[in-house]
């Protein structure tokens, strides 16, 4: 399986609750694994952190497993995620600024036989994100040395430049959780989705971003919450008790 994208901006171009939780496994698994290739992305802008532009992201990863009357279902998601932003400067007069952002953003997802989607916690991690911002305040001149003279000459024809790339890769997990289902088959997918926008200030300053996936695993395992409590809580912020 070999699959491949990059997701690229140009200008002008394009939760959690925390819980705590005891659990136990009661032994079936299901899972799917991605090859050693990069996966489709889907990009949306940065001001739309929710992927409501792809209705939540494009599913790459899903897996189908039958469900016992009750128990809650524990998701596992791993990706190699890839980050590109370049922001540069020439010449200009007064301050100016060229910006790039990019994110990439997990949302796992659990289907009935019926088409009903239940509630997964956390419903989206963002596992990259990066802003990045260059300003200068150049002349737009240079100053060099004459050929002849070795005294130092102004020059107004090759202006001042600045740039700034940044290139990462790396690689990360999450444990999301369905709980308390009723019995059944389900589908679990796991939705990838980016974000990715460049804005400049002038035209002589170019910014662009890339983002992309790589290898990526799903695991879905059926648990049952563990003696003394007969009940997840998923809002200890707010009050929930499991006593």
């Amino acid at each position: 399986m070999k699959r491949f994208a990059l997701a690229a901006a140009i200008p002008v171009l394009v939760s959690l609750a925390g819980s705590t939780a005891f659990a136990q496994s009661s032994g079936s698994f299901a899972g799917d694994f991605s090859s050693v290739s990069i996966i489709p992305t889907l990009t949306c802008a940065a001001t739309d952190p929710a992927l409501s532009c792809s209705q939540g992201g494009a599913a790459f990863l899903g897996a189908t497993i039958k469900m016992p009357n009750g128990k809650s279902l524990l998701i596992g998601g791993s990706l190699e995620t890839s980050l590109l932003t370049s922001t540069s400067a020439t010449g200009g007069r007064g301050n100016q600024s060229s910006s790039a952002t990019g994110a990439i953003v997990v949302r796992p997802e659990v289907v009935g036989s019926d088409g009903r989607s239940y509630k997964v916690y956390p419903p989206s991690v963002t596992f990259d994100s990066r802003t990045q911002t260059l300003t200068a305040n150049l002349s737009g001149c240079l100053t060099n040395p004459d050929p002849a003279t070795g005294l130092p000459v102004i020059t107004c024809t090759d202006p001042e430049s600045i740039a700034l790339l940044l290139s990462t890769t790396s690689a990360h997990s999450y444990q999301f959780i369905a709980p308390a289902l009723p019995q059944g088959v389900y589908k679990v997918m796991l939705h990838i989705g980016a974000t990715a926008d460049a804005t400049t200030t002038s035209v002589g300053f170019n910014s662009q971003v890339a983002v992309g996936v790589g290898v990526g695993s799903l695991t879905a395992q059926i648990v049952q919450v563990q003696t003394p409590f007969n009940s997840l809580c998923f809002d200890l912020l707010n009050g929930t008790d499991c006593r």
